[in-house]
């Protein structure tokens, strides 16, 4: 029944995990690297297209609220005008309607005018939340990009670990029907194969995903994605101003801006609750509270993005230790391969041992690979948290 069951998984493998350079020879194929990625988001990304739609809507928006003011004034000129010819109480009726009419254009234009005065600070929070929308659209393609690189890596080593194994497997039954081993070594030898190529499907249904996920942001379909690899990060990055970096990322914060131009606005609420109502209203109390929270939240992100940012910095760090530990561990793994591949000219150890040194081997270096990738993308992060951009663990 087990081995039915591997069958049925390795057939699985075949039709479900294949690698995306598989697909290399299809007529509509893209190849994208790192670098691509930016400026294939800004030119078709369609969030990008939507928030460019509302930068420039919240600018239209400007002009028609001066309209709309222009129009209230005219009907309130009107209205005065109208009211001059008539008198009580023969048009009370008229007059009564008037007054309704004038009172509720009052109060209407009193809120024009009011989002007029706070149209600069609205167009500027659009820009800055259209803007942080961009750039969020290309950082969620950088991830993805990076994390289909770390699949493949991970997708070789359970081809290499499963085709060791399938090999072992083959050797031990032999043994079996020897009486060398028992069954339930073989038994246990297939259920490891078994997850492994369980593992491997999963991993190819993960890639596929993540396929879907970089077309939907890169707003292309049809094509047949190929992604180059990450980029090789400088294992000896360091910061020559800490000071000045930290600086220059609270300036930049879409967060922290987003927060400054909401408490301009609660600022003015706060102006024309004291002017309407009066310092001892519930209006102005309520307008207070509201901008003391907003400072105090301001304050938080504020301790936020200073720890935010040792926090970055001590993820670098101990990316760049483990990497370093890892070659170690290649290098170590080299010199085993090549004691292997003399051991087996010297008719000491199987060709079995030597594929599992092998594998071993370029396991390890696929290690390597990834945690060269892990330590690129904390790098990146880094200068995408100098952009403004908030750090995601």
């Amino acid at each position: 029944m087990k081995k039915m069951i591997g069958l049925s998984v390795l057939s699985a493998i075949l039709v479900l995990g294949q690698p995306l350079a598989a697909f290399a020879n299809t007529t509509n194929s893209g190849i994208i690297s790192f670098e691509d990625i930016g400026p294939l988001i800004t030119e078709q990304n369609l969030q990008v297209d939507i928030n460019q739609n509302n930068r420039e809507d919240s600018n239209v928006g400007a002009g028609k609220l001066r309209k709309d003011i222009r129009d209230i004034n005219r009907r309130l000129d009107k209205i005065n005008d109208e009211k001059d010819g008539l008198s009580m109480p023969a048009d009370a009726s008229l007059i009564i309607a008037l007054n309704t009419e004038k009172g509720a254009l009052t109060d209407q234009l009193k809120t024009l005018e009011r989002q007029l005065e706070d149209m600069p600070t609205s167009v500027d929070s659009t820009d800055t939340s259209s803007t942080m929308s961009d750039k969020t659209q290309i950082r969620t393609a950088e991830g993805a990009f990076i994390t289909l690189n770390t699949l493949k890596l991970a997708s070789s080593d359970l081809t290499m670990s499963i085709t060791n194994l399938q090999n072992q497997l083959s050797t031990m039954q032999l043994r079996e029907n020897l009486g060398v081993v028992s069954h339930t070594e073989v038994d246990d030898l297939n259920t490891k194969l078994m997850n492994m190529q369980t593992q491997l499907v999963s991993n190819q249904l993960q890639q596929e995903s993540y396929v879907r996920q970089l077309k939907d942001l890169l707003n292309d379909q049809d094509s047949t994605l190929q992604i180059e690899s990450v980029p090789m990060p400088d294992e000896n990055f360091t910061v020559a101003d800490k000071d000045g970096d930290l600086k220059q990322a609270l300036e930049n914060s879409y967060t922290i801006k987003s927060q400054e131009d909401k408490i301009v606005l609660l600022e003015a609420d706060l102006a024309r609750a004291e002017k309407d109502n009066g310092l001892s209203s519930n209006e102005y109390k309520t307008a207070k509270y509201a901008l003391d929270n907003a400072n105090l939240t301001l304050a938080q992100q504020k301790n936020k993005l200073n720890t935010d940012y040792s926090s970055i910095l001590d993820d670098i760090t101990k990316k760049q230790s483990n990497l370093r530990l890892e070659e170690q561990k290649l290098a170590d793994k080299k010199v085993a391969l090549s004691e292997a591949q003399i051991k087996l000219n010297l008719g000491m150890i199987t060709q079995l041992d030597l594929d599992s040194a092998t594998i071993d081997y370029q396991t390890q270096e696929d290690t390597v690979k990834t945690d060269q990738i892990q330590l690129f993308s904390s790098i990146n992060g880094y200068n995408w948290f100098l952009k403004g951009m908030p750090w995601t663990s």
